[in-house]
């Protein structure tokens, strides 16, 4: 298989997009889109926060167990995180890169760590806390890393982490575990079990949440829990949340369009928050659609033009221009917080009251 792994810019290319955001007069400001009448089913308007909440940092070191050398972990990009509410802090799970010019891909991914008591301003864990080893999974993680987590809560208290792995060649989803969110015990590839034709190419796993209070918990239906993934938003199910099967299913065969920061369950159906391309921005956008609970498949509803899309300069110039991809959406303090990656280099926040 080619050893190129594409860019999100790639892909737009590849399905026509133009390569810079043109002026879309037609389309909203983020902040002005809202819900009325027959439109009350989406969460929103989000208001965007104009500065990032999160940037690159140069000083931070880590000593990496495969190169038995120290590296900045994250002096080139933070973006793409998971989120989780927890003792009345938020607590980001980010994507971080290094810099290393002498792999094959120039950089190594991991995932760190942030919290904050309002949201806003973020206390770094000074490492990583999910990282490529020398353990029975570096053929997965090595040397392109782990990104892009989505993370559940279980209704017994574990955290259930969803991530990509990349080794240089191949995508693979997996799956890791932890009670405190530093500490992750790693499983492998989530249909390692159940269908080990299908461990390479995955990536983006959403579990389907409900509301238990404030809180994000791992939702059942019919006995099992189910789950978004890859590009085509296909279907899987588990019993346990970490060995998931194939449903044969997908939202939207034909590609396109990639899970993202939520799947809520709720009595109209299930809140599927995604990401993909948009033509005529040039740009990777973010949507919302309601599918049906009984067959976790139907569109019942769906926005055709994004809720949020890159506006802001560091939305638009950064490692991959014109994006933003959220993969992480909690309730605090009253607010629905959606925290995104701008232009795969920073973290934004984007905001509305639950109420909305």
């Amino acid at each position: 298989m080619d050893s190129h792994k594409p860019t999100r810019r790639e892909l737009l290319r590849s399905a026509g997009a133009a390569a810079t955001v043109v002026a879309a007069p037609a389309f909203l400001s983020t902040t002005a889109l809202g819900n009325t009448g027959a439109e009350r089913w989406k969460i929103g308007p989000f208001v965007k926060h104009k500065e990032p909440v999160l940037r690159p940092a140069q000083g931070s070191r880590f000593r990496c167990p495969i190169r038995g050398k120290e590296v900045r972990w994250e002096e080139r990009n933070v973006y793409n995180p998971a989120a989780v509410v927890r003792d009345g802090k938020v607590y980001l799970l980010y994507r971080a890169d290094d810099r290393s010019a002498d792999l094959g891909w120039g950089r190594t991914c991991r995932i760190g760590l942030a919290h904050s008591r309002d949201g806003i301003h973020f206390t770094r864990h000074p490492e990583p806390v999910l990282y490529p080893d020398n353990d029975e999974w570096k053929q997965y993680e090595w040397e392109g890393g782990c990104e892009d987590p989505h993370i559940v809560e279980g209704e017994d208290g574990v955290y259930y982490m969803n991530y990509t792995t990349w080794s240089g060649k191949r995508d693979t989803m997996s799956v890791a575990t932890s009670r405190d969110l530093v500490h992750w015990t790693k499983h492998g590839p989530a249909f390692r079990k159940a269908a080990p034709e299908k461990v390479y190419g995955s990536r983006s796993g959403v579990v389907v949440s409900r509301f238990q209070g404030d809180r994000l918990i791992a939702a059942k239906i019919d006995g099992k829990y189910w789950m978004y993934y890859t590009h085509p938003c296909g279907i899987a199910w588990s019993e346990n949340l970490i060995d998931w099967t194939p449903a044969g299913k997908a939202v939207w065969p034909g590609g396109g369009r990639e899970a993202g920061a939520i799947a809520l369950l709720r009595d109209d159906g299930i809140l599927l928050m995604t990401q993909g391309g948009h033509h005529a921005l040039g740009a990777w956008v973010l949507r919302q659609a309601l599918i049906d609970r009984t067959d976790r498949k139907t569109v019942l509803k769906e926005q055709k033009e994004p809720f949020l899309y890159p506006e802001c300069e560091w939305e638009k110039r950064g490692m991959t221009g014109n994006t933003t991809v959220a993969n992480g959406l909690v309730f605090f303090k009253g607010r629905w917080m959606l925290y995104y990656g701008g232009a795969d280099t920073v973290i934004g926040l984007a905001s509305c009251p639950r109420s909305a």
